[in-house]
């Protein structure tokens, strides 16, 4: 059979909103410092205030032939090439020094290079020169003086090149045509370049430029949302901790019988029999569906693997906790330790390693002999472990008795309950699991690594035997247990187990 996949498409965003709810405080802390950060940054900046000089462009016709040799501004066909020339004709480091100069203040060439900006104002025969400052006036004075620098300084390059010009065309005899050249070449000696004018001198501003604090604070918080939803969509997917209920049943959706809330070790009463009221709760509400899985096929005897994906899930303490509840309701009920690597059953109950599954395999004794009954349940009969990592040797005659151990086991008990090593680590429960007629797979949130219990479901799916259903530590949904609680959740097993055919 094999284990259905959860394939859900509306389910997409699922995983994403489970990384940030698992990950609220990283997500809230990356926020607050994103607004924070801005927060600083308006507390500090001082406020940036933009205004423009506007020059106007006004080009000799390309057939002009007045001043030849002159370097005014020719219509070059192209008006926005043409502007574009202008545009870098103003634009220039000795403006800049002299602007530097005239401003006053510590004003460097740098600085009046990186506070304006020379360039054609949309599709019109306009260059803009545009400047920044600290203060309205400022930024009105730096963008005249360098608009009006820039205007002197083409004058006074013209003045040389017609001065010439004109100095050659003195003389005697001139025709009609070349007095009045050398009149237009005069009065653009005195007045100076006839194609580049100031149209618009610049005013102080009203108010900043900068963004106002609230449309920063905004755009902080939005940032910080998603910056924080990354980072914790990020630590969530280098997290291989399965988090919550819903993603143990993501990869493996079979029933949840069980949810059993997380004990802290200040409420730790001892033993693992001692655990507080809502922790019997849920496993009261696992012993009532097993006991009607029994009846309902009828079984004289039922054996119970109890297996998990990594170390640590709460395996051993499940398997006690599921005896001292099947106890209760006046079962017979035998417990085995079949984890080889780590055998825990013993030490948890206080009983010795003197004799136990370690001496069932190597002696004649028989099943009987080697049970012993832990001090707190003495209706309880447990066969302990082999004794730790030493006899995993005994693995292959473990197996190759299996049969004849568990028919013994069955005999002697209504409920055989196996405790096995964690199946995503090793592949010890995969022997088991054929004589098994429920096989509970224990998963703990925070706890469980998503790759073993990946690995485990895939062993069960190839074996063909589905675990019955999850076991899930560290889940608060019984934190405040009680009756009522344990027959919501009997009813809502009830209806699952109707579109799910028993194991076994």
């Amino acid at each position: 059979m094999t284990i259905p996949r959860d394939r859900d498409a509306g389910a997409a965003l699922g995983p994403y909103v489970r990384a940030i709810r698992s990950r609220a405080l990283v997500f809230v802390l990356v926020t607050l410092a994103a607004l924070a950060w801005a927060a600083i940054q308006l507390s500090t900046r001082s406020p940036t205030y933009e205004t423009t000089a506007e020059l106007l462009v006004t080009p000799l016709p390309q057939d002009d032939r007045t001043f030849l040799g002159i370097t005014l501004l020719r219509d070059s066909g192209d008006p926005t090439r043409t502007v574009q020339t202008a545009a870098a004709l103003i634009s220039s480091p000795v403006v800049a020094a002299r602007a530097a100069q005239e401003f006053g203040g510590g004003m460097t060439q740098e600085n009046v290079e990186d506070a304006v900006k020379v360039e054609p104002l949309g599709e019109s025969n306009i260059v803009g020169v545009t400047a920044q400052a600290a203060s309205p006036n400022e930024a009105a004075k730096l963008a005249n003086s360098y608009a009006s620098i820039s205007v002197k300084r083409r004058a006074r390059v013209l003045r040389k090149q017609v001065e010439r010009a004109i100095a050659e065309r003195r003389s005697d005899g001139l025709s009609a045509i070349d007095r009045t050249r050398l009149a237009e070449l005069t009065a653009v000696r005195d007045r100076g370049d006839p194609t580049l004018s100031l149209s618009q001198p610049a005013q102080p501003p009203k108010r900043p430029i900068d963004a106002p604090a609230w449309l920063v604070l905004v755009l902080a918080l939005v940032a910080g949302l998603t910056l924080g939803a990354v980072v914790a969509v990020l630590a969530e997917r280098l997290d291989r901790r399965v988090r919550d209920v819903d993603e143990f049943f993501s990869l493996a959706p079979i029933p949840i019988l069980a949810r059993v809330p997380m004990v802290r070790r200040s409420e730790r009463e001892g033993p693992a029999l001692d655990v507080p009221p809502a922790v019997r709760e849920a496993f009261r509400t696992l012993q009532i569906q097993i006991d009607q899985r029994r009846s309902d096929c009828g079984r004289p005897s039922t054996t119970i693997v109890v297996t998990s994906g990594s170390s640590g899930d709460g395996k051993t303490t499940t398997t006690i906790c599921l005896a001292h509840a099947l106890v209760a309701a006046g079962h017979e009920v035998l417990l085995i330790d079949c984890d080889l690597r780590s055998p825990q059953i013993g030490p948890q109950l206080g009983l010795g390693a003197s004799k136990g599954l370690a001496t069932l395999l190597s002696t004649s004794a028989t099943l009987d002999d080697l049970l012993q009954r832990p001090a707190k349940l003495p209706p309880l009969r447990v066969l302990t472990g082999a004794g730790g990592a030493g006899d995993v040797a005994s693995g292959q005659l473990l197996t190759r008795r299996l049969a004849e151990i568990l028919a013994e086991a069955r005999s002697l008990a209504d409920y055989v309950i196996v405790d096995t090593a964690a199946l995503g680590v090793v592949g010890d429960a995969l022997a088991l699991s054929p004589y098994a007629e429920e096989l509970l797979l224990v998963g703990r949130t925070r706890n469980s690594d998503r790759r073993a219990v990946e690995n485990a479901v895939e062993l069960l799916e190839s074996a063909n035997t589905p675990p019955t259903g999850w076991v899930v530590i560290g889940d608060d949904g019984f934190k405040r247990g009680s009756l009522n609680d344990a027959d919501s959740e009997i009813t809502a097993y009830q209806r699952r187990r109707g579109s799910r055919s028993p194991v076994g």
